[in-house]
């Protein structure tokens, strides 16, 4: 009875910290089950958002794409409306000659005239009742829909505009209503591209009733059914979403996406409407290649918790033993301290592992979903005065204006997104300054043409001079330095209220020596200020202060951050003055390299003049080209038409090849002096442009082994450059295509397309676009 007694109160002593420690262990499990659910949900969330952007910008560049049509159809109107002719003969006659004068072929279009019962006119005479002449039955003036017709055989986006004056043909006066533009849909193609998420992703332009109009992609078309409606309506919805949900969805904000399996598959699908041409754009895609670095990230951070939640579960378990070991020996009780001592230093290190990696996390997610902050300034310009441009079309000193405008725009924009791709090469130490000619006063102008419509916008008044400036023409990396500068006002514009002033002032202070001069920069505002507080942590990554009027306002925290590195990559110094309520005042010092003084520049002149003769202007440059043979070799039909172009414009005459492969077969039939030069991509699919050049290189005949050969790439880092170099490659010249810098690049030697000159022309520029 006695052992029952002891069995029974021993038992008492066990079981409630064992339950308790069963109750823990549960918890936490449901926790790390909770939060997995959790992060699931996030990354559904960012791949829908991510899918939804990416088919926006589909649907944006197809519809500007688009709407050149309709310009050209108010051309061919404007050309024909009101007309009268003799007869059908003279009328296809007519369609011909507009046909060639508006370059139909060139956009992969046809004329169909209507008559009004129906009959339709191409360039070729009548070809009978036009199959889709319902669509023009409801009596609107302009209609744009997706034709199947057997008219002509093959499926077109046609762009139908009424007449407000009929056609008349013969004694008759039969009366023509409507001109139709016949547009191949297979040619919507060139106003955007699918070529990304590694060439995994396919669209569909799909008609209002589901049918398929027009698929594009490199792979093969996993639904591969007629009616892609249906096949969406029969799919396994993943998160149990339906395609009704979808298209409700789509049908109220225009925009759907949802994630399906087929074969065994996940695929993303996001829906949007084209707007005014009564078609639906898909974009699709498996979902392996969807926020690929947000999946990556979330699950090392599910790792990470699955990782402490063991390590809290043996700290428990340890603690259970130690508890029991202690029940049984009073002589254990100190050896039991230890090791609680001891759990607690592990738990303490788990805790502040797995607060590191949450401020980590959390720290990459605001970057990464606040980083268009600094782009959208540049895009703003770039979308508004383009949109200027198409209203104001007829008015070529605008449109001038504004494509400058655009071009310069363009260019932040470029060195905006060059800057997020090297922020860890900064702060590695592996960017380096790449110091060119600039003249202040024009930066100040580049700038003020940039952020002038935030100014205008928020109704800010902006001052910009220079004082006591001897010499404005300096060496500096002006790229880096309108960066600085840029960040430093943008963050003036966003923490200046309405009706402020914003003032940057240029002073040369001193001349070091005759090559080097000092300079300060101010950038004030009469903003909000800042705390002393704030101003110690200002220079650090992803640092912003932390108040109820700055959290309204979006951004990165990596400006300031960013802006210290280059000032001190450039030797500089800057500092910080500033008063919650009443401004901030950022005070730059650079010293700077001078540029030759005019007269030393016009000595230059004179003794080039003596000894080269008087440099012919650039129309005679341009005359020098003529004939002059070059092999394009580029995969992007987009990229080789804008090149084909400029080239075209210099003389030249342009062979293509669309791969390095080609471009080495090429060569190797041609006879020395067949081509002049090789423009050579690097990235191509079948053979890289690597690999091309060091084909030719080691080709047979010495002369057409030498032969010039440019890189043109997209491929803008420093080591690229380097490997261009060591694959036997004369020059670099990086994308997006700066004109003014390839016709100086193509000028400057004239057209002694020599393998040394050009080496020493195309090496001494050290252009990068």
């Amino acid at each position: 009875m006695n052992n029952h007694k002891k069995r029974k109160k021993m038992l008492s002593k066990y079981w409630i910290p064992l339950l308790s420690a069963f109750a823990m262990v549960v918890c936490l499990l449901v926790g790390v089950l909770y939060i997995r659910s959790f992060m699931v949900q996030q990354t559904m969330k960012e791949r829908t958002s991510q899918l939804e952007e990416m088919i926006e910008q589909i649907r944006v560049n197809l519809e500007y794409g688009l709407e050149i049509h309709w310009n050209l159809l108010e051309g061919i109107e404007t050309s024909v409306e009101g007309k009268h002719y003799s007869d059908t003969q003279q009328l296809t006659e007519e369609i011909v000659r507009l046909e060639n004068t508006f370059q139909l072929e060139s956009f992969g279009c046809r004329i169909m005239m209507i008559e009004s019962t129906g009959t339709a006119y191409l360039s070729d005479g009548s070809d009978g009742i036009w199959d889709d002449m319902n669509y023009l039955s409801d009596g609107s003036d302009r209609k744009t829909f997706v034709s199947e017709t057997s008219n002509l055989g093959g499926t077109f986006l046609a762009f139908a505009q009424k007449l407000n004056t009929p056609i008349t043909i013969g004694t008759d006066n039969v009366n023509f209503t409507h001109i139709i533009l016949l547009k191949d849909i297979k040619e919507v193609k060139k106003y955007y591209t699918a070529n990304f998420y590694g060439g995994h992703a396919a669209t569909y332009i799909i008609k209002p009733n589901g049918t398929l109009a027009y698929y594009d992609s490199e792979e093969e078309d996993v639904l591969n059914v007629r009616n892609i409606f249906k096949a969406l309506e029969e799919a396994e919805y993943v998160r149990g979403r339906s395609f009704d949900i979808v298209k409700d969805q789509l049908d109220k904000e225009g925009i759907a996406a949802a994630d399906i399996r087929i074969n065994q598959t996940e695929y993303f699908y996001s829906l949007t409407n084209l707007k005014d041409y009564d078609m639906t754009l898909m974009l699709l895609i498996p979902a392996e290649y969807v926020a690929v670095s947000t999946v990556d990230m979330m699950g090392a951070t599910l790792r990470v918790m699955i990782i402490v939640t063991f390590i809290l579960v043996a700290v428990l378990v340890l603690a259970m033993l130690s508890f029991l070991n202690a029940q049984r020996s009073n002589q254990l009780v100190k050896i039991e301290q230890k090791n609680n001592l001891e759990l607690t230093r592990l738990r303490e290190a788990a805790e502040d592992a797995l607060h590191v990696a949450e401020v980590a996390n959390k720290s990459k997610s605001v970057f990464l979903s606040n980083m268009s902050h600094d782009i959208r300034t540049p895009m703003n310009a770039v979308i508004g005065f383009a949109t200027l441009g198409l209203s104001n079309i007829e008015d070529k000193e605008k449109v001038k204006d504004y494509f400058t405008k655009i071009l310069s725009s363009g260019n932040h924009l470029l060195s905006l997104i060059n800057e997020i791709l090297d922020m860890s090469r900064i702060e590695s130490g592996k960017v380096s300054l790449q110091e060119t000619e600039a003249n202040l006063s024009d930066m100040l102008h580049e700038i003020k043409t940039i952020i002038g419509g935030q100014i205008h916008e928020k109704q800010l008044e902006l001052r910009m001079d220079l004082v006591h400036v001897t010499d404005e023409d300096v060496y500096c990396d002006k790229t880096r330095l309108n960066q600085v500068l840029l960040n430093l006002l943008s963050n003036a514009i966003k923490f200046t209220m309405p009706g402020g002033t914003i003032s940057v002032h240029i002073t040369q202070i001193k001349n070091l020596s005759a090559e080097k001069g000092v300079y300060e920069i101010r950038v004030k505002d009469t903003g909000i200020g800042m705390s002393k507080e704030f101003v110690e942590r200002i220079f650090e990554p992803f640092e912003r202060e932390r108040s109820s009027t700055v959290s309204r306002i979006q951004g990165t925290g990596l400006g300031m951050s960013i802006t210290k590195n280059i000032v001190d990559m450039m030797g500089g110094t800057i500092e910080v003055q500033t008063e919650v309520g009443k401004g901030t005042e950022f005070i730059l010092c650079l010293e700077l390299r001078l540029q030759p003084k005019q007269k030393e520049m016009m000595a230059l002149g004179d003794n080039m003049h003596e000894e080269e003769g008087q440099a012919a202007s650039d129309h005679e440059g341009k005359e020098a080209f003529q004939g002059r043979h070059i092999l394009l070799v580029e995969d992007n039909e987009l990229n080789r038409e804008i090149a084909q172009e400029i080239l075209c414009s210099y003389g030249f005459r342009i062979d293509v090849a669309e791969n390095g492969a080609e471009a080495v077969e090429r060569i190797a039939s041609s006879t020395p002096g067949d081509y002049d030069l090789v423009l050579m991509d690097i990235q191509m699919p079948v053979m890289d442009g690597y690999e091309a050049t060091r084909h030719i290189r080691v080709l047979d005949n010495p002369e057409l082994a030498a032969i010039p050969i440019i890189a043109m790439t997209a491929n803008a880092f420093d080591e690229d450059r380097r490997a261009a170099k060591e694959c036997g490659m004369d020059g670099f010249i990086s994308k997006p295509i700066d004109i003014d810098l390839l016709g100086t690049v193509l000028l400057s030697r004239r057209v002694s397309l020599c393998h040394n000159s050009l080496n020493d022309t195309l090496g001494g520029t050290g252009q990068t676009v």
